[in-house]
């Protein structure tokens, strides 16, 4: 047998393999009479004709890697194929951790700053806080670079420390190595940071509204940081939920675990496999939040894990959703080891449903004797809000901006003092940010105005108001 006919081979065990997998059976090898090996032929053929008219030559490992990629895509549009080389960063992503010096800069004028370290960032250990201005990167000096190119030398994604040279407000300069690592960012946080870095989630103080963002769902993190941060003394009159850019996580557990929270009782998700029965998540009185007035903010971002929450606290009449059309991402995926080197598939292996208020009324009428049952309704492919409110393209680009501003630790003060109070620069950010997140400033007014019921009946006719008027945006503060 030539070595050309083995290759070929065991491309297509290899891809049979795969095929078997992902269709449930058991068993990593296929034998050449199997079905699936023969119904896969074509890719045979195809690896052939590549390689006889191509203008390069596809070498056995990259085509069985194609072939599986294009498989998976096959399965639904978020079923995705992760080959090895990625597979380090597909596990950072889903436990919730980055990778590189932490560094974050912006350009003021001419010159490139730092705005401040991400938590828990060699950049945070080293203890560069801003501002400082940034002289050389390595050997390129900073005038030379452009502020996208300053960003990926300090993502460091080669891994290889980053050598800078930070010039102080003295005009002294300082060298510092930075080595790139792996850290957490928390999924849980507040609208600033007081100056001692801690997240503030008081949003207005005369009135008790408190505000929470969640940004992703990680296992048993989330939750934790969810209980750790509701404010009890005093507890909040009011609250925003803020699940806006969040793109599930890595389980329904957790989602469930943050809706039960606010839930004391009923059905918040249920699943439906194709071989399996069904499994339901239930809320709990034990644990739950004192319910108070809440709103949720979603977008086109919302997806997964954060519907679940955002669905669940609607449907039960724990939350008035405002915002845009969230992202209709329902279902549950799990991950897979290929094995033989070739890296995983995170594939749906599922779909959830919300509450059975969320689905459309049945008929009442029984169907006649012999006739078969009406079916069963379909589940909305998204979640729409009660209160819509869109941004503006300039205001969502200046609210990002200003959310990574956010999200730096700043210096620590050198007050003796305990009691946790906004820097002035800090008491700017908050201001700017309402100012061009719309959703948040309507969600703030309704709760002011006590227009949002603190529970209302499952299915009951949600707030009515007419859409608010887009923001235009405004200079920038600097």
């Amino acid at each position: 047998m030539s070595w050309r006919n083995i290759i070929w081979i065991a491309i297509i065990l290899c891809l049979a393999a795969v095929a078997l997998h992902l269709s449930g059976q058991r068993g990593p090898h296929a034998e050449p009479t199997d079905p699936a090996v023969k119904d896969l032929a074509g890719a045979l053929e195809t690896y052939e004709l590549l390689n006889e008219h191509g203008y390069r030559v596809l070498p056995p490992a990259r085509a069985t890697q194609g072939a599986i990629e294009g498989m998976v895509r096959q399965v639904d549009d978020f079923s995705v194929y992760i080959p090895p080389h990625k597979l380090n960063d597909f596990n950072r992503q889903a436990s919730g951790e980055r990778f590189g010096t932490g560094l974050r800069i912006g350009r003021h004028g001419e010159r490139i700053l730092i705005t401040g370290p991400m938590s828990g960032s060699p950049a945070h250990k080293a203890e560069l806080y801003g501002p400082m201005e940034i002289v050389a990167i390595g050997q390129e000096r900073a005038a030379d670079l452009t502020l996208a190119a300053a960003r990926e030398m300090l993502r460091a994604d080669d891994g290889e420390p980053v050598e800078i040279r930070l010039r102080d407000r003295d005009g002294i300069d300082t060298t510092h190595e930075l080595s790139p690592e792996t850290y957490r960012l928390p999924t849980v946080t507040g609208i600033v940071r007081d100056e001692d870095g801690r997240w503030v989630h008081l949003l207005d103080e005369p009135h008790g509204i408190y505000y929470i963002r969640i940004s992703e769902f990680v296992d048993k993190r989330t939750p934790k940081e969810l209980y750790d941060a509701y404010p009890r003394s005093p507890p909040p009159r009011a609250l925003v939920l803020d699940l806006r850019g969040n793109p599930g996580g890595t389980g329904l557990q957790v989602a469930a675990a943050v809706a039960d929270r606010f839930l004391p009782e009923g059905l918040i998700v249920r699943t439906e496999p194709r071989k399996r029965k069904p499994d339901t998540f239930d809320a709990h009185a034990a644990g739950t939040f004192p319910p108070v007035p809440t709103v949720v903010l979603i977008d086109r971002g919302t997806a997964s894990a954060a519907e679940i929450v955002a669905g669940a606290l609607q449907t039960h009449g724990r939350g008035l959703l405002v915002g845009e059309r969230s992202y209709g991402k329902w279902c549950v995926q799990s991950t897979f080891d290929l094995g033989h080197g070739l890296g995983k598939v995170h594939l749906t292996t599922a779909r959830f449903h919300l509450t059975p208020a969320r689905r459309p009324a049945a008929a009442t009428t029984a169907p006649r004797t012999g006739q078969a049952p009406a079916p069963e309704p379909e589940m909305p492919r998204w979640l729409d809000p009660e209160v819509p409110v869109k941004l503006t393209s300039r205001a969502a680009q200046r609210l990002e901006a200003l959310r990574v501003q956010e999200m730096v630790v700043p210096r620590p003060r050198r007050s003796t003092t305990t009691a946790p109070r906004l820097s002035a620069p800090a008491e700017r950010l908050r201001r700017a940010i309402l100012r061009y997140d719309a959703p948040l400033a309507r969600a703030l007014k309704l709760l002011r105005e006590e227009r949002v019921p603190t529970t209302r009946p499952a299915g009951a006719p949600a707030l009515r108001t007419r859409p608010a008027k887009t923001t235009r945006s405004r200079t920038p503060w600097h």
